[in-house]
């Protein structure tokens, strides 16, 4: 802050120029002859001088003594600024580079002012909580204090640049212009500020001494990404970005994968049509669009193929069995009609050339398995959700052997399924429907009845089959539908 006498000069009352000359001298001789006729305004503490710097040294000039007013306690610095705006824009004769740089400088003294009553409010919010803390009843002060640490700003503390201009008078491109002298050229600021300089005569001044500086070096642009030709089923070629790294497994733990701590998907996409389908929803999603840039159509990701070979088991996990097991294409169907013999062999060429894994996988077109050359540790599965999808799965796996596991997935179980035999599997997994967000609106969840699912149970204990219910059909969404009877007579 400047000083006048023993006053501090509000810094932005500073941001108007003082008169001086011959308009000083005028304003010297009326004070000798008529008096002060308008006060000097203070700050409620009479230590900052608001308003009438013109005055004060006019007074001191002319030897009388100044005349004063105090603004009250309760005036914010947003209203002190508010006040500064309303008393020098009407009465000085200002042009418009003035008004432009006192926009800036209102825009800058407002924003301060609001972190200034931000920080007041959250030492005042403190201070009562630490009352409150030491037993002081400031139970009727909190009730009246605001929920939020911060104040509400009135509109004018939340004003732009724009609005800035708008308050004191001036036009959207001057404070542009202002704002450019003040970064490229401060001494022709302060010209304007002065009235010495038009600001249009200055920023052409400003524009020419930018124009002959020295041009910097350019700055080597960031390489973009080496991009892949990935193909869907169709052959129509698809950009990737290839990755950075080696191709590994993905951890799944949490996606409802539970006997399985791996997935591995060298093909994504399906053609099912399944209304209910998770992997759809992912995959058309716009949170996921960069990982999935063929959507749901199948695509072949030939560079995820050594992953098998890359992945290393934690050291701490080492002797869990749930991280030597991979589910396969979680996001596809691999063995479905569509999938190109070329993409199942290479994959399968893959999965055998690194046995060391578990690797699990699931179709809805188990007959495709018949005569593919099976890892040994595989488990092999089908998933069923409807009756007509039966008897395929029947005839399928009384075909194959020389696999780990034999398992069928009964998830969502649709509809009440009838198996003439189970004994061609090793496990039945069954599940319910739950809610997913499809390109074609929400699929709501559907649980299956009691019936549906111990009947299937029963059947599956008599053919000596392991039985893996999922959580979704206790104690997670939807839930299963459990039986509500009671005797007649109650």
């Amino acid at each position: 802050m400047t000083k006048l006498g023993p006053y501090e000069v509000h810094p932005f009352a500073d941001a108007f120029p003082l008169i001086d000359g011959e308009e000083f001298a005028e304003l010297v001789d009326d004070i000798k002859r008529q008096g002060q006729r308008q006060p000097i305004v203070l700050n409620h503490d009479k230590t900052v001088l608001i308003d009438g710097r013109n005055r004060y040294r006019a007074c001191v000039e002319a030897g009388v003594d100044p005349v004063f007013e105090v603004l009250p306690e309760r005036y914010t610095e947003a209203m002190i600024l508010d006040y500064i705006i309303s008393t020098n824009i009407e009465r000085r004769h200002l042009n418009a580079g003035q008004k432009a740089l006192i926009a800036l400088e209102y825009e800058k003294a407002i924003a301060e002012a609001a972190k200034d009553a931000q920080r007041e409010a959250g030492r005042r919010t403190a201070e009562r909580v630490n009352a409150q803390v030491t037993g002081l009843t400031l139970v009727a002060d909190l009730r009246q204090a605001p929920s939020s640490p911060l104040p509400a700003l009135a509109p004018r503390e939340r004003k732009s640049t724009e609005r800035a201009a708008k308050v004191v008078g001036a036009s959207g491109r001057a404070v542009q212009q202002a704002k450019a002298l003040q970064r490229d050229a401060p001494d022709l600021a302060e010209k304007v500020r002065a009235g010495q300089v038009a600001l249009d005569a200055a920023d052409r001044q400003r524009k020419q001494r930018v124009a002959a500086m020295p041009k910097p070096d350019p700055v080597p642009s960031k390489p973009g990404p080496v991009m892949l030709t990935l193909r869907t089923n169709t052959g129509e070629e698809v950009a990737y970005p290839k990755p950075q790294s080696k191709a590994t497994f993905n951890t799944s733990p949490g996606d409802g994968i539970s006997w399985a701590e791996w997935s591995w998907n060298p093909v994504t996409g399906c053609l099912h049509g399944c209304d209910y389908c998770y992997a759809r929803e992912i995959a058309t999603s716009e949170r996921f669009k960069a990982a999935y840039p063929a959507g749901f159509t199948p695509l072949f990701h030939h560079e995820r193929l050594d992953a098998p070979a890359n992945t290393v088991i934690p050291a701490q996990y080492r002797d869990n069995p749930a991280w030597k097991r991979v589910f396969v294409c979680s996001m596809a169907d691999l063995y479905g009609r569509w999938v190109p013999d070329e993409w199942v062999q290479q994959v399968h060429a893959s999965m055998n050339a690194n046995p060391q894994w578990q690797y699990i996988t699931l179709t809805k077109f188990p007959s495709r398995y018949v005569g593919l050359e099976m890892p040994p540790g595989a488990w092999v599965g089908t998933s069923v959700d409807e009756q007509k999808r039966v008897r395929l799965a029947e005839d399928a796996f009384r075909q194959i052997d020389g696999v780990k596991v034999k398992w069928l997935s009964l998830e969502p179980l649709k509809e009440p399924l009838e198996f003439t035999d189970l004994s061609m599997f090793d496990w039945v997994v069954i599940g319910a429907q739950t809610e997913t967000r499809q390109p074609s609106g929400v699929v709501p969840a559907f649980a299956p009845p009691f019936e549906w699912v111990a009947r299937i149970v029963a059947q599956a204990r008599e053919a000596g089959c392991r039985v893996h219910l999922k959580p979704n059909l206790a104690n997670g969404r939807p839930g299963m539908q459990m039986p509500d009877e009671y005797p007649t007579q109650f």
